[in-house]
């Protein structure tokens, strides 16, 4: 995690310590005050004397008593006692211990918000986080070998990029238009590639000749793109976050860029005579990447510049994908012409969109086709492929559309799971389900430093391709030949200045997502029209699933292609599982598929069952990880937040989010897993097994002398006063009741309802007359080609047509069937926690204020009884003595994983 003072302004750092200070300074006061009080009250005599006495000082010290119902009542019994001996000293005894037991109340809230400074003084104190190869390999425990080898490895890191991008790899120009043009040799994909090239020449042009295209808007949405992408220092954010908060900045810097682009024609790199300084540097993934250190207004102008090409190219690439599509070379699900009119003619049914082969080619243009470009300015889709969703990882998402809330690596997932699911069930019926399953191949791939070994004269040669001038092709000439300088990446490296950069683009740029995003565009095309595959891919992560044949097919027009244009598979993350279903396993397909795993995070598909499972020894090589990088922390904060991360984000993530496809099923394994996870974390002793709140509670005892902390104090979210540690297992409670069914009950229920529906019109057909079948006809075809028509011949037209042929094209005619495959791909919905009356009467209290979502709901219900006995209240500390601008801004901070390299 990132040195607190990187995160907090000065200004907000001394705000939060002078908060500190007056909380110590009311802490120490109401003690000492309260002391002082109860001293006097215990030494009256008489009792309506002692609770007089406490009343006064409950009044003094009890945060609104005058509000207090409590405070008036027994003002008034007080005097009535003294008249009046019906009320005894028992009651007036027990009117004093409510009071006592309020004021402990306050004391013990605001002992919590005094442990809460504690914390955060602790972690505003920290020393600035240092790097170290906490994940290196076993046996390397001394920490100068550790170092030794993370210098090495940075070492061949560097060396690997400088082999790299400094060689140009040069690509036939002639090779690549043949090879795109044999693609297209009909009249409407020749006429749809002339209306892409004439769109993108007309948008490109004029956006060139923009006079002023910089402004405090775009400037705004643009530095707001750049902070959301893993590429700057902290250093660099803090500026930017700085020229966000100044219009006087951002109108200086908007003449600055706009006096550039004026003379983009001429533009060249500015980088002096040291060049660009390039570094390696661990993204949030752990991983490390090699960075070009940018100077920031030229960034500002690259990226701005690339984000408005993406957001002209990219639908003007759908609008050609959606004309040049090839969904007919699937005989499985696209009816013939004959067929069409023997549907219409026995089940008097018509073509109807609302069918799964529609929603699977809608969806996949709107949410995994070109996914990394931004449609606008303001939206840059980050792909990172360990470091899905947000550190909180709340369930409420869990409510929302999946299709807008669920990040997209889980929908692929998901989608994934539910083709092989529909794929297998092609062919079968209610009556061979148990005999009959269909073959399907899931191809699994990933390209070799593909942004990094990218060819410059292919990216040349596919951007004239499509309709950029040469003006545009021009600047990117000279944008992607910058000047590079090395000489500082790793130590002792020759001192050779900087290079001409002659191969790949820069990392998670808008540059990247533009260039990288149009090569594999046309591979996308290539499979889809020789194969009628959709391809899915994040990036350079590709997936074709289909029957093996075709995937087979597409697996070699893809290694056709990498030939052409210049890339490279990387072998280690190539693989392939073919389920031969009924049928006998192809031994010529299975030759052509690559052979290797087809993993998804610590998912791993079972190339027998076709069911995903949890890579065990994969997992708990990451909790090992886990608990040297909490080990490391030096703040309870920072080891609550590294937690969370890692708990809350990226192990919830890698193991899949919970839906209809995996079943119930999945959530156990999930479930067993956390539990061995907690166990390897915190191990027995003594025979009992340890816990994360026991461990944390002796961190704090540890350092700050406190004990008898409540468990809620671990668990509370710190809007209320507590840690907001994240507990794996509530999450999947919230939903595990949810899923009832398994995804083969979910298919056998569509079966049985597919059978009872054919023998439903079966029965309405057969008491049809002769009169009202031929008017069937007659909707199919003129009266004087009725005698004609092969597609219903004379000798069927009283005989319904088979079982089998009413099932055949499921996916294009059935929109039950559609209503199944959105089902498999659901998200379950999150069952709340029933709060007693009580607790939902308290919650009301402060519920406009905080959100409470259904793990909150959880926590606050399961320690209700000891919050209100203890505490008074469902929170643990008053909302004033929050420090709640630097909470939200330590949450906001991602962790980083230290893994090997």
């Amino acid at each position: 995690m990132a040195s607190p003072t990187s995160v907090l302004s000065k200004t907000l750092q001394s705000i939060t310590r002078s908060k500190i200070r007056e909380l110590e300074s009311r802490h120490k006061s109401y003690e000492a005050r309260k002391s002082d009080l109860l001293a006097q009250v215990d030494a009256a005599t008489e009792e309506q004397d002692r609770l007089s006495l406490l009343l006064d000082a409950f009044r003094e010290l009890y945060p609104g008593a005058h509000g207090d119902v409590l405070l008036h009542n027994v003002e008034r019994w007080i005097a009535q006692s003294r008249y009046d001996a019906s009320i005894p000293v028992s009651k007036l005894m027990s009117f004093g211990r409510e009071l006592r037991e309020k004021l402990d109340h306050q004391s013990r809230r605001l002992n919590m918000a005094h442990l809460y400074s504690r914390l955060l003084t602790e972690w505003m104190d920290q020393p600035p986080a240092v790097s170290s190869p906490a994940a290196a390999d076993e046996g390397l425990h001394d920490s100068f070998e550790l170092v030794e080898r993370q210098r090495q490895r940075l070492s061949e890191l560097v060396d690997k990029f400088e082999s790299v991008v400094f060689k140009p790899l040069e690509t036939s120009d002639a090779e690549i238009r043949k090879f795109l043009d044999r693609l297209f040799p009909d009249e409407k994909s020749l006429k749809a590639l002339e209306e892409l090239r004439k769109t993108v020449a007309i948008e490109t042009t004029s956006f060139m000749s923009q006079a002023s295209p910089f402004n405090q808007k775009s400037l705004t949405t643009c530095i707001n793109g750049l902070l959301t992408e893993d590429i700057l220092s902290d250093e660099k954010q803090a500026i930017l976050q700085d020229f966000l908060g100044s219009d006087v900045a951002l109108a200086e810097i908007a003449d600055v860029l706009n006096a550039r682009f004026s003379d983009i024609k001429q533009w060249q790199w500015d980088a002096g005579k040291d060049g660009i300084r390039v570094i390696p540097r661990a993204g949030l993934n752990g991983k490390y990447r090699v960075w070009a250190d940018d100077d920031i207004l030229q960034m500002i102008f690259v990226q701005y510049i690339g984000v408005r090409l993406c957001n002209i190219i990219k639908p003007a690439l759908k609008i050609f994908m959606w004309a040049v599509r090839q969904r007919d070379l699937d005989t499985n699900t696209v009816p013939t012409a004959a067929e069409s009119e023997r549907r219409r003619y026995y089940l008097s049914e018509y073509p109807t969109s609302h069918n799964v082969e529609d929603m699977r080619m809608e969806d996949y243009m709107e949410t995994f086709f070109l996914s990394q470009l931004p449609s606008t300015e303001s939206d840059m889709n980050r792909y990172d492929d360990d470091s899905d969703g947000n550190d909180d990882g709340s369930v409420q998402d869990r409510n929302t559309s999946t299709s807008k809330k669920s990040n997209i690596k889980q929908q692929l997932l998901r989608r994934l799971t539910t083709e092989l699911l529909i794929h297998r069930l092609r062919g079968v019926t209610l009556e061979n389900r148990h005999e009959a399953s269909n073959p399907v191949a899931l191809v699994q791939t990933d390209l070799q430093w593909y942004g990094t070994g990218l060819s410059h004269t292919t990216i040349y040669s596919l951007m004239r391709y499509i309709g950029f001038g040469q003006d545009w092709i021009s600047f990117f000439k000279k944008y992607l030949e910058a000047p590079l300088n090395l000489d500082m990446a790793s130590d002792n490296r020759p001192q050779l200045g900087p290079r001409t950069r002659k191969r790949g683009v820069p990392m998670a740029h808008a540059s990247e997502k533009l260039t990288g995003e149009l090569v594999l565009f046309f591979m996308d095309i290539a499979v889809n029209r020789e194969t009628g595959i959709l391809p899915y891919r994040l990036h350079d992560d590709i997936w074709l699933l289909g029957e093996p044949t075709r995937a087979a097919q597409a697996w070699e027009c893809m290694q056709l292609f990498a030939k052409v244009f210049g890339l490279e598979f990387n072998r280690s993350k190539t693989g392939s599982v073919y389920l031969p279903g009924a049928s006998n396993r192809d031994t010529d397909v299975s030759d052509i598929l690559p052979a290797g795993p087809v993993t998804i995070g610590f998912l791993q598909l079972d190339p027998e069952t076709g069911r995903w499972t949890i890579d065990q020894k994969l997992v708990f090589a990451h909790v090992d990880q886990l608990k040297k990088q909490l080990d490391e922390c030096n703040s309870v904060l920072s080891w609550v937040q590294t937690w969370n991360s890692c708990i809350g984000r990226f192990f919830s993530h890698t193991f899949g989010e919970p839906a209809f496809c995996f079943g119930r099923e999945h959530i156990t394994e999930v479930l067993d897993t956390y539990t061995k996870m907690l166990a390897r974390l915190f191990p027995a002793e003594n025979g009992v097994q340890g816990s994360v709140v026991e461990h944390l509670k002796a961190i704090l005892r540890d350092r700050f002398g406190v004990s008898d902390l409540p468990d809620a104090f671990i668990f509370l979210p710190e809007q209320l006063g507590g840690l907001g540690l994240r507990n794996p297992f509530v999450s999947l409670f919230l939903i595990r009741d949810s899923i009832t069914k398994t995804p083969d009950e979910i298919l056998d229920e569509y079966l049985e309802w597919e059978h009872a529906s054919y023998l439903e019109r079966k029965n309405v057909f057969a008491k049809e007359d002769d009169k009202y079948r031929y008017r069937r006809l007659v909707n199919i075809l003129s009266p004087e080609e009725v005698s004609e028509t092969s597609a219903v011949k004379e000798s069927e037209q009283d005989v319904f047509f088979s079982f089998d042929e009413f099932c055949r094209f499921r996916e294009r005619t059935q929109t039950k069937y559609r209503s199944v495959y959105e089902e498999l791909q659901t998200v379950p919905r999150t069952e709340d926690i029933h709060l007693s009356a009580d607790v939902s009467r308290k919650l009301k209290a402060f519920l406009a204020s905080v959100e409470i979502d259904s793990e909150k709901k959880w926590f606050l219900q399961l320690y209700a009884e000891e919050l209100l006995r203890d505490f008074g209240s469902l929170t643990l500390v008053d909302k004033q003595f929050l420090p709640v601008g630097v909470l939200e801004l330590m949450r906001g901070k991602k962790v980083t994983w230290k893994m090997v390299l």
